[in-house]
């Protein structure tokens, strides 16, 4: 790879680590608060209902500073559906080709109607929290509300109190003890009542050495993996939107911006024409405000991010933050809120490849999730008085990936975080869980919206990266949540050698220590292995019975991510936020927001073609209007069969719709240990470090679409 000379480089690179990219928005900045371990005081609630899940496995290895004193709350609260099992099985069954349900997409209404939230329990749900002078967002696939207010009626209805605690050096809110919501309200359970965020960004930074480096070019890619054949048939994503579920803020589209684009700047330095935009999406509406006793109006709680700033501004000198320092030490976002790289990443891989999509940027913002009264703020009378807690992006992205299923506009969803399977179980999945992960993914998929999510950046171990002191052994053998979800296609990473021009000029590896350089980039590898906790899709059967013994496998297909062979990523491109910088960065974020695009042209393929457009193999009822019928669904259940089967669709098989990259190791070194921990080998088809190798855009749109 030919690399470039730059002015600079952001200092915060070296900061980041890849076992250690964590949220930290959710994090607290927090005066010296002495540290207990006694016994939380308990609940004076006298609500009668019972225990719910709420998190409570994140508070595994914390301590209990005490009670929170605050003004207001907010909390999600997830309702019992009708029949989640249902919606699960319809997902999988309207994504398989030849089933009677095949390519009969839902609306968000339909899937309310059929499998959420009964209609009148859950308006009778949000008059009864309003009565409580709670504010609430409900959501038309009637899954789960949101609930803000005065911190004494949040404690009243959940029937809890909420203290703070400290895990490592992060100080967190959360539930002093079980909630018992009130009986009357139905609560299946409780999201976001914990502050601390499990979920890690999937992108890998390069180190800074002698040299200053800029990663390939939107054009190199586009030639290596064939996006230039589909652009030579027409196929730049027109008419189709890919979807971003955010981590932290953008400047391009948000609404009034007048300063330069990252984005927009990038398109420009390297020539890329297009007619895609950017658009921001922080939905507000379906609030129904709840008035506190002391005549407080309240919102969501959820409002419109504050604009970017430099990482250098006062606000963030202020706060301790500065190019060189941690996103975590963030607490007011209104005058410190700079970019975080993975944002940046995720818009412009998939604004690039696809030129002529829309990028849907989902970004939640919470801007004082809980704080003081203006009383105690002004005089610090109290231990435990801490600053506001404000969360944006990554720790909201359960609120973002609820409005993407109610606005269901995005035909394609791009997830550039996550963490390991162990960590998840109780929380997203599992026992205690409501299982509101699978949930959420199951009715993307039911809307026909393909989902891809980064594998992760742990190779084989993704314990390795874990937050959570519950997990024993962190060199164990583990996979990522969410991309390990059979809703989900996972995407994982190789080492793509290219020329100027964007050919392939050596063997492209899978993502492993046997391709990095130590000085350059740091050490990961593609996300790979076996789930211990689903079962194998239908469409992965025969390989997950001789590799994972009948579990899912990860990952599924793999583009470019090795921090060796970074691409090119501009950050902070309006004057205003110090000037534009162009940095190489690698991970399986970079591969996720790739493939997306990939998946754009395909899709943009099908909505022009009559045969493909106007339902394929399947029966539009007579009378009826189907949904986006050029959406495909999951895109595992057409790309599997080519090496399952050894399948040949127009004029395509696996050997010209595919790379099979059959070298490279996704081991890690061990953490416990010396030495390596065991890995997997890519090789001869399928494998658990690649998958099933790395795609050509123009020949996965011959295969898929036979244009």
């Amino acid at each position: 790879m030919t690399r470039h000379r730059i002015s600079r480089i952001l200092a915060t690179l070296v900061a980041f680590s890849l076992a250690a990219c964590g949220g930290g928005s959710s994090s607290l900045s927090v005066a010296p608060v002495a540290s207990s371990t006694a016994t939380p005081v308990p609940s004076t609630s006298t609500a009668a209902g019972s225990a719910v899940p709420y998190g409570q496995h994140l508070l595994s290895g914390a301590t209990y500073l005490g009670a929170a004193n605050l003004k207001d709350l907010g909390v999600d609260l997830y309702v019992p559906m009708r029949d989640a099992a249902g919606l699960a099985t319809y997902a999988r069954a309207a994504s398989t080709p030849g089933n009677a349900l095949y390519r009969h997409w839902l609306t968000p209404q339909q899937l309310g109607d059929r499998f959420g939230a009964d209609a009148t329990s859950y308006a009778n749900l949000v008059s009864s929290l309003n009565a409580q002078h709670l504010a609430v967002k409900q959501y038309p696939q009637r899954q789960m509300v949101r609930i803000r207010g005065a911190q004494a009626d949040v404690q009243r209805v959940l029937g809890t109190t909420f203290g703070y605690y400290r895990k490592g050096t992060t100080t967190f809110l959360a539930p002093a003890n079980a909630p018992k919501p009130l009986a009357s309200l139905h609560v299946a359970a409780i999201g976001n009542a914990v502050s601390y965020t499990l979920r890690r960004r999937d992108f890998v930074p390069v180190r800074a050495t002698s040299a200053f480096i800029e990663g390939y070019s939107p054009q190199q890619i586009a030639n290596a993996f064939d996006y230039t054949g589909a652009y030579a048939a027409g196929y730049k994503g027109d008419g189709i939107t890919i979807g971003i579920i955010g981590t932290g803020p953008i400047t391009d589209g948000y609404p009034g911006y007048t300063g330069v684009g990252d984005v927009q700047d990038l398109r420009k330095l390297y020539n890329v024409t297009g007619t895609g935009t950017v658009k921001q999406d922080f939905d507000l509406n379906n609030v129904s405000p709840g008035t506190g006793q002391a005549g407080t109006s309240y919102s969501s709680g959820l409002a419109s991010p504050p604009p970017v700033t430099s990482p250098n501004s006062a606000g963030c000198m202020s706060q301790g933050y500065s190019s060189s320092g941690d996103l975590s030490q963030i607490t007011d976002y209104t005058t410190c809120n700079p970019e975080d790289i993975e944002a940046q990443l995720d818009t412009e891989q998939a604004a690039t490849l696809a030129p002529d999509a829309t990028v849907n940027f989902y970004i939640a913002y919470n801007p004082a999730e809980t704080f003081c009264t203006a009383a105690q703020e002004a005089s610090s009378s109290s231990a435990n008085c801490l600053s506001p807690s404000q969360q944006l992006g990554l720790s909201l992205s359960d609120d973002e990936i609820q409005q993407a299923i109610a606005d269901n506009q995005s035909d394609i969803i791009s997830m550039s975080f996550g963490s390991d399977e162990l960590d998840n179980n109780g929380l997203y999945f599992g026992s205690g869980s409501n299982n509101y992960g699978p949930t959420e993914l199951a009715s993307l998929l039911a809307e026909g919206i393909a989902v891809f999510a980064s594998s992760g950046d742990d190779g084989a171990d993704a314990c390795q990266g874990t937050v959570d002191n519950g997990v024993v052994n962190p060199d164990q053998a583990c996979v990522s949540y969410p991309a390990t979800d059979p809703s989900a296609v996972s995407v994982g990473g190789v080492n793509a050698p290219l020329n100027d021009a964007g050919t392939i000029v050596g063997p492209v590896t899978g993502w492993g220590v046997a391709t990095q350089n130590a000085d350059v980039g740091a050490i990961g590898g593609s996300g790979g292995g076996c789930s211990i906790f689903f079962q194998a899709p239908t469409y992965e059967t025969s390989l997950a019975s001789s590799l994972c013994n009948g579990t899912r496998t990860q990952p599924d297909v793999s583009l470019d991510a090795d921090t060796n062979t970074g691409v090119a990523v501009d950050t902070d491109a309006d004057p205003s936020l110090g000037g534009r910088t162009i940095q190489a960065v690698g991970g399986t974020s970079v591969a996720a927001p790739e493939m997306a695009a990939m998946w754009a042209l395909v899709l943009e393929a099908c909505k022009n073609s009559s045969s493909c457009a106007n339902g394929g193999s399947y029966t539009i009822p007579s009378g009826t209007t189907t949904t986006y019928p050029y959406r495909l669904g999951n895109p595992n259940a057409y790309l599997f069969p080519l090496v399952t089967s050894n399948a040949t669709a127009n004029g395509q098989n696996y050997g010209s719709t595919f790379l099979d990259v059959q070298f490279g190791n996704n081991s890690l070194p061990s953490t416990t240990g010396t030495g390596q921990d065991p890995g997997y080998n890519a090789g001869v088809g399928y494998d658990l470090v690649t998958g099933l190798g790395v795609p050509f855009a123009r020949n996965i749109i011959k295969y898929v679409v036979g244009v």
